[in-house]
């Protein structure tokens, strides 16, 4: 299940005139028949740069991909609004941790009008912790990575070049993911 960026102030609106958290409870067990990450996962046809991917922190400075050089990093691209989204993003908080001091870095990278405040609140509901705020603006993600939906995960490698995709939901924190991304270490 996919949602287009172009579209994501409708279904921000919508979704919460039908209660995100009524929703997200119930969609919840279909999580178990998702496949994994690394099954999912396909390498690019094309390596590009993804330096010119646009970045803020909650505070709403700029964060330079640039600073990142050196790791890899998996960029999942998501929104509060995102149902497939937010059931993923707690098995993400959970493969950055198992991750550990592997030079591998989790970079959430949100899409949602409301905001830092709105990631916030999003992160003190599901119990997410260990991951950073970070806003990104759609055009530019088009522009750069190529990418039109969400859930949609890219890989940069540690020479920041988007290296490898996964589009649409799936299960982040099992072994089979765990050993995909330490792969980008070796």
């Amino acid at each position: 299940m996919t949602a287009s960026l172009a579209r994501r102030g409708f279904l921000a609106g919508a979704l919460g005139a039908f209660g995100q958290a009524a929703l997200f409870r119930a969609a919840s067990a279909d999580a178990a028949q998702l496949p994994s990450a690394a099954d999912l996962a396909r390498p690019v046809d094309t390596l590009r740069a993804a330096s010119g991917l646009l970045m803020t922190d909650e505070t709403g400075a700029r964060v330079d991909i640039a600073r990142y050089t050196g790791e890899t990093l998996l960029v999942a691209l998501w929104a509060p609004w995102c149902l497939p989204c937010r059931r993923e993003m707690p098995a993400m908080a959970r493969l950055a941790a198992r991750l550990g001091d592997a030079p591998v870095r989790v970079l959430p990278l949100a899409f949602d009008w409301r905001g830092a405040a709105s990631i916030r609140r999003f992160y003190r509901e599901t119990g997410v912790e260990g991951l950073p705020i970070l806003l990104g603006d759609g055009e530019n993600l088009v522009a750069t990575l190529g990418v039109e939906q969400l859930p949609t995960t890219v890989v940069i490698d540690a020479k920041g070049r988007h290296v490898a995709t996964v589009t649409g939901e799936a299960v982040w924190d099992d072994d089979a993911t765990l050993a995909w991304m330490l792969g980008f270490t070796a």
